[in-house]
């Protein structure tokens, strides 16, 4: 049984970009995905969370964990995978059992990367993949990598489950993401790999479960104590820490410059207003570029060290302002 890897925690730090996996490496996939790694056998169990994580109750009509999110069958793109693939599971299983994540229909050995720059703050490596049609069940340890972002300004922490053996990271290792290219978007390959895909612990054919939460805790609690190693435990019985949707870690607006620049010069409107006050979390809903958007791009500038403090916001404090952020992507 492998020996499960801790770390302090450390925060994230803000750095460039998104990320994208690179293709599919040389292994072979069964001729159909997972569609996840249920515990179904355990739904009558006193406890509506395993010992592993998996959420045995169904999701409760009326409550926030009954939110649906993107669906299953659902072809999802991401930079951290490459090309885009089929969600076999969303926030809640075909049979209504809560799921509270996606499973990802990715071959093993897919190259992961990092979504957004962080710092490793949890891992578990050298479990080997399941051969076909076998799954060791639930409480089975698995290869999985926790990483923490810094997301519009809050902590946010990504989980990335049933990896192949030879996780590529180590606890404490700070990750950036991807470069952006001139339309604002991600470049495929140019952050850093966490992994491949795989096909480890309770699962039933190669997959990536991908889920997310508020904060930023270290592994700990009971699911520690387990042959899982830690496996969501934590958050899964807590809803409310949940971080709905994995793609808020790695969406940002694109904004063009130009039009940003001179709508906010004639003070006229323009959705790149909109999208540049979300990107800089202001709370104000108004659509006019006006003194106080000013003000806002003024801050914004001092927020990142910024020689300028005016209020025009020009192509090149934009970039800076990605880099340092990641909150928007520029064209």
């Amino acid at each position: 049984m492998p020996a499960r890897r801790r770390g302090s925690v450390a925060r994230a730090l803000t750095a460039s970009g998104l990320v994208v996996a690179v293709g599919c490496a040389g292994f072979v996939a069964p001729a159909a995905f997972a569609g996840g790694d249920h515990s179904l056998d355990q739904a009558g169990d006193d406890h509506s969370i395993g010992q592993d994580g998996e959420a045995f109750d169904p999701v409760a009509p009326g409550t926030r964990s009954s939110y649906v999110g993107t669906v299953a069958g659902t072809e999802v793109s991401s930079p951290a995978w490459t090309p885009s693939a089929r969600l076999t599971a969303g926030w809640s299983y075909s049979n209504g059992g809560a799921h509270r994540a996606w499973d990802v229909g990715l071959y093993s050995g897919t190259p992961l990367y990092a979504p957004r720059s962080g710092v490793v703050i949890g891992l578990n490596d050298g479990v080997a993949n399941n051969r076909p049609g076998y799954n060791p069940g639930s409480n089975s340890p698995s290869n999985w990598v926790l990483i923490c972002h810094t997301v519009r300004g809050k902590q946010i922490s990504s989980y990335w489950q049933h990896m192949s053996p030879g996780v590529t990271v180590t606890v404490g290792q700070r990750v950036s993401g991807p470069q952006l290219g001139t339309d604002g978007k991600a470049i495929p390959g140019t952050g850093t790999q966490i992994g491949l895909s795989g096909n480890t612990g309770n699962s039933t054919g190669p997959h990536l479960h991908l889920a997310s939460f508020k904060g930023c805790a270290a592994p700990s609690g009971p699911g520690n104590s387990t042959a899982a190693a830690w496996s969501r435990y934590n958050y899964l019985s807590k809803p409310e820490t949940l971080y709905y949707e994995p793609s808020k870690i790695w969406k940002r607006p694109v904004i063009q410059a130009k039009t940003l620049a001179t709508t906010t010069k004639e003070g006229g409107r323009s959705t790149q207003v909109r999208k540049f006050r979300k990107a800089a979390l202001s709370k104000s809903r108004g659509k006019r570029a006006n003194a106080k958007f000013r003000r806002l791009v003024s801050e914004a500038k001092a927020s990142i060290g910024w020689g300028s403090r005016g209020g025009v916001p020009k192509r090149r404090f934009l970039q800076a302002y990605a880099a340092q952020t990641e909150n928007l992507g520029v064209k």
